[in-house]
This record gives C-alpha cells, sequence and structure tokens, in this order.
C-alpha cells in the first residue's frame, strides 16, 4: 500500500488532489510522519565526511555512495515500490556505478526514510566504523556543544 509523507503545504495539497482522483470506495489512514530529524541528516553527512578525511583515499560522496549500497538498500528494498525501481535501474549496474548512482541523490535513499530507518541505518554504519577504528562524532555529545560556549 502507497504511503505518502507530507512536509509542506504544496505537498498536502498535491497529495489531496491525487486523492480527489482515485475511484471510490477507498480507504486513507492519516498519522504523524516518523519522518528523519534534521539534527540526524547533519549527523549522517558530517560522518560521510569524517570517514571520508580519516580514509583519505575517497570523497565525501564516495562514502556516501558505499553506505547507501551496504545499509540504506537494505532498508529501502523493503519498500516494494523502491525494490522494484531499484532492480529495473540499479541492480543491473556494476557495484562502483550503483554507488555513484545511490550517492546522486535521484533515488532518495536515506531523504526518504523514517525516522526509525535513518537511524538503523546510522546504527549499523557507526557499529562498523567504530569497530575498525574511525572516530566519529558522537551524537550525545553534540547536544552539549553550545553549552560550553
Amino acid at each position: 500500500m502507497p504511503s505518502y509523507t507530507c512536509m509542506t503545504p504544496d505537498e498536502a495539497a498535491h497529495l489531496a488532489d491525487r486523492l480527489g482522483r482515485i475511484p471510490l470506495p477507498f480507504t486513507v489512514t492519516v498519522g504523524p510522519a516518523g519522518v528523519r530529524t534534521l539534527s540526524q541528516n547533519a549527523l549522517l553527512h558530517k560522518w560521510f565526511g569524517e570517514v571520508a578525511k580519516q580514509r583519505g583515499d575517497v570523497d565525501m560522496l564516495d562514502v556516501k555512495g558505499e553506505c547507501h549500497q551496504k545499509w540504506g538498500l537494505a532498508i529501502k528494498r523493503r519498500c516494494p515500490q523502491f525494490a522494484w525501481i531499484w532492480a529495473q535501474t540499479g541492480a543491473k549496474l556494476p557495484h562502483e556505478k550503483q554507488c555513484k548512482l545511490l550517492a546522486s541523490g535521484n533515488l532518495n535513499v536515506s531523504s526518504s526514510m523514517t525516522k526509525p530507518e535513518l537511524s538503523e541505518y546510522m546504527d549499523a554504519m557507526s557499529r562498523e566504523y567504530r569497530q575498525r577504528g574511525f572516530r566519529l562524532t558522537d551524537p550525545d555529545f553534540m547536544k552539549y556543544q553550545g553549552a560550553a560556549a
């Protein structure tokens, strides 16, 4: 069953227009969105940069693509629509090109994740990179950064 998240009044108006064109009868369930937070997004991108800097052989977009390929795809393919799109497009590409496609933002891998999905992604990323000796910004420490100033 399709699920739509509306973040702006324009998106809500667009959805209302689409609903008006669906043949009757149909069911709609409305609830609060479980979308990711801006702080989650900022931390994820900070981590991409930290990993790239510590590796030294790649840039932030390379890391983003690799992480999306390793953890993001497994989460996003739970959605049948995304799984179908991936099977028709990116799954047919070699690994390196898959990573570039995923990093491009065209498939909205992390940007379309809910807060729990992005937490799952980030927990897996944090666990692996910390086990490999990478230093990543601690989200619990971030809340104290402005307090000392």
